[in-house]
């Protein structure tokens, strides 16, 4: 854990592998989501996808299913998992390393440990030699859904083939089941630089800035060896949403501290006739005037400042829930959204 990005605290194991029965040989590329006060944590291990959960994000974690919730099909098939929360509540699990470019995806139930529905393939691409696809992420801007992956050799010099290494890749659709359509004119928005002994960037994640709205992309990548090293860097849209290519920066990105952290105080699921509760965290020394809390344009409490907030008799649903707060000072903070059913 870190409040800078620059000095770190470990937690220490959240998931031994002996704990998970079924596990075969290594563990590795796991994902992590919150939904009605639960983190779930997905993992790969033997080419097989498990799921795990625990109240907070460093566990300890605990197998939910005792058996894998995706199983083994093919060699690397079964790998790399990643969970999206779309604005209505619909979840889904995407996945896949296959060597003929191609990724799956399935919709989640509410419980997140199981499926509402069959596999599909939200993405293949039709090519000789091409590798293959891994490392699936998925986000949602202005209406707009991204499915980016991995792609390629992880090579070290000097057998690099500079235009065959390790890069990321992305395509854009207006379903989260696609279909994912690629953009070659700005493709990849990642890529191996050896001007810069910037070799192989991949496996990537995407996060937002609650307040500033700035987006931001962590990946690794190596100099030539064999050794990973962990970068960051923004990332910028074009005014037709596409994303624009990434040149890497070498340098930190300024941390920016998060004003205002909205959590729930107990674990759900929740019923309408039980008061639902949250803590408000603010930075030290700031004076709060006034805060909100928000189901999309829905206010749905609106008061003084306060280190809890309780809801009580909301009507069922999906509820993504953000507060933003006005202080003394004249500034204002948002909240990363916060998922939960009733």
């Amino acid at each position: 854990m870190s409040d800078d990005l620059r000095v770190w605290k470990p937690e220490g194991m959240i998931l031994p592998l002996r704990d998970v029965a079924w596990a075969k040989g290594d563990a590795w590329a796991p994902d992590i989501i919150a939904r009605n006060g639960v983190h779930y944590f997905y993992f790969c291990t033997g080419s097989a996808i498990g799921v795990a959960t625990a109240p907070t994000p460093t566990g300890p974690f605990k197998d939910a299913l005792g058996k894998p919730l995706v199983p083994f099909e093919n060699d690397m098939s079964s790998i790399d998992p990643m969970a999206f929360i779309d604005d209505d509540g619909q979840a889904w699990l995407y996945w896949g390393a296959t060597f003929d470019g191609r990724l799956f995806a399935r919709k989640l139930n509410p419980d997140m440990i199981s499926f509402a529905g069959e596999k599909i393939t939200v993405y293949a691409y039709d090519a000789p030699s091409y590798y293959h696809c891994e490392g699936a992420f998925v986000f949602k801007r202005d209406g707009l859904y991204y499915l980016m992956w991995s792609e390629y050799n992880w090579t070290a010099v000097p057998e690099l083939k500079e235009d065959l290494s390790y890069r990321v890749n992305f395509a854009t659709a207006r379903s989260p089941a696609g279909p994912f359509i690629r953009e070659p004119s700005r493709l990849p928005i990642l890529s191996t630089n050896m001007s810069l002994g910037f070799v192989g960037p991949g496996h990537h994640s995407m996060l937002r800035i609650p307040d500033s709205g700035d987006w931001l992309i962590a990946y690794h990548f190596h100099n030539g060896d064999t050794i990973r090293r962990a970068a960051i860097d923004r990332v910028q849209f074009g005014k037709d949403g596409v994303l624009w290519t990434v040149n890497p920066s070498c340098h930190n990105i300024a941390p920016q501290p998060v004003n205002a952290a909205l959590t729930l105080r107990q674990t759900g699921p929740f019923h309408a006739s039980e008061t639902i509760e949250f803590s408000i965290h603010f930075p030290s020394g700031k004076e709060v005037a006034d805060m909100t809390l928000r189901n999309g344009e829905t206010v749905l409490w609106q008061g003084p400042g306060s280190a809890t907030v309780g809801l009580r008799n909301l009507p069922r649903g999906f509820y993504r829930v953000v507060l933003s707060a006005r202080f003394r000072d004249g500034t204002q903070a948002t909240s990363a959204s916060l998922d939960f059913d009733v």
